[in-house]
């Protein structure tokens, strides 16, 4: 089943086990199991967590004081809109002229290849 602490096997409910997930114990156990085999490896996965300062035990209060906030005012909150730039990595279309003045440039470019 998609619960944690939950068992679908046996039908049991973990209550605590749920309760660690929701707090992140989980993600602090991964954190602190990584960062004692592979130091590499878990600067590149909680990069943003150690810029942060975030740790394995800090991880529960943070959720805590989370839930808190979002309990006091759960109304969301609309981020401000950012202008982006898309990408064209196709051409922009060309005007009917403008493909036509360019079939009599490559025609021009031709012949004067044959000229030479």
């Amino acid at each position: 089943s998609g619960c944690p602490g939950y068992d679908g096997e046996s039908g049991e409910f973990s209550a605590e086990k749920h309760r660690a997930h929701i707090f992140g114990a989980h993600v602090g156990d991964y954190m602190k199991t990584l960062q004692e085999e592979d130091e590499d490896a878990y600067k590149k996965q909680f990069g943003k967590y150690i810029k942060e300062g975030v740790t394995a035990d800090s991880l529960e209060p943070m959720y805590k004081k989370i839930h808190n906030s979002i309990r006091s005012d759960p109304e969301a909150k609309n981020k401000p809109t950012r202008e982006v730039k898309s990408k064209r990595f196709n051409r922009a279309k060309m005007s009917k002229a403008q493909r036509e003045d360019r079939v009599k440039q490559k025609k021009a470019a031709y012949l004067k290849s044959l000229q030479e």
